[in-house]
């Protein structure tokens, strides 16, 4: 099992911990995840997996998703299986980012009307 996050690393509640080293909220992430499923039964692999707003993943997370890249590839002959998968999680981030941005940012005629010039 596995379950993937994806913190917004320039939240002020995240903020102190953002600027100490880059992957310290998606680490602090991950060990909420562990805790939060510690209970499951040991017949389950549990994997949790944080990807902060800016990019950054743990190592063990990376790991993961290379191992599953692997097995999708070799389920599917698909030998760009992995980076199918980054690019795929990339966009998720990516949309994530935009909810952030569009649902911290003040409404105002003039931002509203440039945008739906772009829409």
């Amino acid at each position: 099992m596995w379950d993937f996050t994806c913190p917004d690393t320039l939240t002020s509640s995240y903020f102190n911990r953002a600027v100490l080293s880059p992957g310290a909220v998606a680490n602090e992430a991950e060990e909420e995840k562990k805790s939060k499923y510690s209970s499951l039964p040991s017949l389950y692999d549990f994997t949790a997996i944080a990807v902060e707003t800016l990019g950054a993943v743990r190592e063990s997370a990376m790991d993961f998703l290379q191992e599953l890249g692997r097995r999708i590839g070799n389920t599917t002959a698909e030998r760009h299986s992995f980076m199918f998968l980054m690019q795929r999680l990339s966009v998720a981030v990516q949309r994530g980012n935009a909810v952030c941005v569009t649902g911290a940012a003040l409404s105002s005629p003039i931002l509203d009307n440039k945008i739906a010039l772009l829409l």
